[in-house]
């Protein structure tokens, strides 16, 4: 290894220098060496089985790393938003063209070979290669190492990401290859799934939480009540996949004979009302407005015997007019209930993780409840014959378009067959599958016939489980109904000195924003003015101002997770400016993205204030209610 890239290694990555240094015990797959090209440069040849490949020309190396970059940029748009990913390494080549024609473009390296790895160490100066742009690298010691490669590039790089891949290692790796950009796709659409969640749902969250206060306050939270008591029962998860139209009739045949208990996820209540079965518990946790269409049928019949379990902070009019019991359950998601809110005895509050999916949180649920047999029932996560959802649905389309059926993805059926699913239901099966791994000792079976596999269950049909293991009756038929009488205690005194707490920071919230934008207007006149040694002392100020922000509970509780993917935005925005040399864009970049920030938040705080209000009612109703002599 040349002595420059020791010291680089040692002093930038030192876990990499450290990885390759104990690589003496890693398996060689491949016979690797060094060879003089037709003009005097250097390409590897790696042999594989009985033919040589090699990673660079075997005539002019340079040449065809030019040709490489050029196609590149007749694909890409290349600039400082960029970051580019270099899959394979070899000598380094194009790595180089690259960083001379974008000096100021981010970079990143991955070698999925360790031999290949070395000899660019032993040949390539990283420090000359790299000037200021490199921003990770990684080699392939083992296949682990993919994941935390990019998990850390999608955590830290918030620009286009452009991937680029050495075009012989296709061939010459192509198990690494493979298994690299398949992870690849799988997490960016993760991110972009996330990213879109976040952005859609971050004020509704937090008005759903703020305006389902007053129901929490006065209904059971089934968690606290429920812990653990349905030990050695078994429980049927009902979802709306095309293969719940099967089951109708076991179904049935279960809530007649109260061999399980029935909980509906989503738009399965509307197939199973449409067939004339009532489960023991609904279950909704979707923050969007669409979720009250789900329970219309409800309220319109009028039906008082399915009681609804809702997340804290599922959309607010679905519970208006619910006619039957409601019990709640306290999601991540919920940063009020987890400030004004803890037990009567002074404990914090088990909460639920929010999920994408309700089948995902109620699932979760189950787990806490004690159930140590769960049965998935329409679970599909994917399509079938050209359907996406079971019968009984109106205001769903249920067939495919030609359109939806070519963006498909294939995965393996319970049957090991391909089936075509979407990213979607895909994220959502893997979280499913990443909350029965939490509960290993849980039997998780899955009935639904024709659909995704799920890691984590066994595929059984629902009539076989009747005829094997549901042949009692173990349904208390007062079931969760029963829970009506025990609306959860919360600490009142504890509720209260929040709420006097809270008032103070919603004031000094308001004051914040006043001094918060002197002191941008203050920044913005030293800029107009070139004063850009004043403007630097101004930022000093500015930071702290936005340390106010952080710690005020006002903002932490309402405003900040409102705008969580612009207050990301904002941070990402910083850390860009401090690398900005010329101090008039560097000001005016930050000036924009504050005040733009500064604007979105002081809109949220008059838009929320009557919510605020109204919320503040319900807690001093739930106080004087069950202060002593109160009922």
């Amino acid at each position: 290894m040349l002595t420059d890239n020791i010291i680089f290694l040692k002093n930038n990555y030192p876990k990499l220098y450290e990885d390759i240094e104990n690589e003496g015990a890693c398996n060689h797959k491949h016979y690797i060496e060094i060879e003089n090209t037709k003009n005097n440069q250097k390409t590897i040849k790696v042999k594989k089985g009985d033919k040589d490949f090699y990673l660079h020309s075997k005539y002019d190396p340079l040449r065809e790393a030019e040709s490489i970059i050029n196609k590149l940029e007749e694909k890409e748009n290349i600039d400082e938003n960029s970051h580019v990913i270099f899959y394979g390494l070899g000598l380094g080549y194009h790595i180089d063209v690259f960083t001379q024609r974008y000096p100021n473009t981010s970079f990143s390296l991955y070698e999925p070979s360790v031999e290949v790895f070395r000899h660019f160490l032993e040949n390539v100066n990283l420090k000359k290669l790299s000037g200021d742009s490199l921003e990770i690298m990684q080699c392939e010691f083992e296949s682990k190492y993919v994941d935390i490669f990019l998990s850390i590039l999608l955590n830290k790089i918030n620009k286009k990401i452009i991937i680029t891949a050495l075009p012989i290692y296709e061939n010459v790796f192509e198990e690494q290859y493979n298994g690299f950009f398949s992870k690849f796709k799988e997490l960016i659409i993760g991110k972009r799934i996330n990213l879109h969640t976040n952005y859609a749902h971050q004020k509704r969250w937090i008005i759903n939480c703020m305006k389902n206060l007053k129901d929490i306050l006065s209904t059971p939270n089934i968690v606290s009540e429920k812990i653990g008591v349905f030990k050695d029962k078994t429980a049927i998860l009902v979802a709306a996949g095309p293969s719940l139209n099967e089951e109708i009739e076991n179904l049935r045949y279960i809530k007649d004979n109260g061999l399980a208990y029935i909980f509906s996820v989503g738009s399965a209540i509307n197939t199973l009302i449409y067939n004339n079965i009532y489960p023991h518990a609904t279950s909704a946790i979707d923050p969007s407005a669409k979720n009250q269409v789900v329970f219309e049928i409800v309220k319109e019949k009028e039906i008082t015997e399915i009681p609804i379990i809702f997340g804290s902070s599922a959309g607010y009019k679905t519970l208006e007019n619910y006619p039957g019991n409601k019990y709640h359950m306290i999601t991540s998601q919920d940063a009020i209930a987890l400030y004004y809110l803890r037990n009567d005895d002074g404990s914090v509050i088990n909460i639920v993780s929010d999920a994408p999916t309700v089948a995902a949180a109620t699932l979760q649920l189950l787990f806490i409840l004690g159930f140590d047999k769960i049965i998935l029932v329409g679970q599909n996560l994917g399509y079938r014959d050209k359907k996406r959802y079971s019968e009984g649905i109106t205001y769903h389309r249920i067939e495919l378009t030609d359109e939806e059926l070519e963006k498909g993805i294939w995965v393996k059926d319970v049957h090991g067959n391909e089936i075509l699913t979407t990213n979607g239901f895909n994220s959502m099966r893997r979280q499913i599958e990443s909350y029965i791994k939490q509960f290993p000792d849980i039997n998780v079976v899955n009935t639904t016939k024709g659909g995704a596999k799920i890691e984590g269950t066994e595929f059984k049909e629902l009539k076989d489980i009747i005829e094997s293991s549901l042949r009692e009756k173990v349904v208390d038929e007062g079931g969760l109904n029963r829970l009506k009488k025990d609306k959860t205690r919360y600490d009142k005194k504890y509720m209260l000195s929040q709420a006097k707490n809270m008032d103070k920071s919603y004031q000094s919230a308001l004051k914040i924003n006043k001094e918060y934008r002197t002191v941008l207007n203050k920044i913005e006149k030293a800029i107009n003015n070139r004063n850009y040694t004043q403007a630097q002392k101004l930022y000093i100020k500015l930071d702290k101002e936005l340390k106010r922000i952080e710690n005020n509970d006002f903002y932490k509780t309402f405003i900040l997770p409102m705008n969580r993917v612009q207050y990301k935005i904002l941070a990402d925005s910083i850390e860009n400016s401090n690398a900005e040399k010329n101090p008039r864009e560097q000001g005016e970049g930050l000036i924009k993205s504050f005040r733009n920030f500064a604007d979105i938040c002081t809109n949220d705080i008059e838009m929320i204030e009557p919510i605020y209000d109204e919320m503040k009612e319900s807690i001093n109703e739930y106080i004087k209610k069950n202060s002593l002599g109160g009922v």
